[in-house]
């Protein structure tokens, strides 16, 4: 992390405005030239890597910044999420109001009931 690493072959960083200028260029926009460049890259010493202090976690520092209104919905969004998701897995099965679509056939109204014939005709004298 401490050297800049060329991506390009064909390209040199001008270290006084850091622009990528070509090889074929002597000199960049700014003036500085190929061949002092590489002298000062040359005599730079590395920058040392800083220490970084331990840090808390992420979520521990994300906490720590939100304000209480923003926890507090937090805590709201995340009771509701649960109580959905109960409700859900352990509501008991309402019973079926129409049967299921597929592979079904209505079977129609039942068929009507017949009439009783009496045992002679009516009137008997005709």
């Amino acid at each position: 992390m401490g050297a800049v690493v060329e991506t390009a072959s064909h390209t040199w960083t001008c270290p006084a405005c850091g622009r990528r200028v070509p090889l074929r260029a002597d000199a960049c926009h700014c003036g500085m030239t190929q061949e002092r460049a590489r002298q000062l890259a040359s005599a730079a010493p590395a920058p040392p890597r800083p220490a970084r202090p331990p840090r808390p976690g992420v979520r521990a520092e994300a906490v720590a910044v939100m304000t209480r209104d923003v926890k507090v919905l937090l805590v709201a969004g995340a009771l509701v999420v649960v109580a959905g998701v109960g409700w859900l897995v352990f509501s008991p099965n309402p019973p079926p109001s129409a049967p299921p679509v597929l592979g079904w056939v209505d079977k129609g109204p039942p068929p009507p009931k017949p009439t009783p014939r009496p045992p002679f005709r009516l009137p008997w004298w005709k």
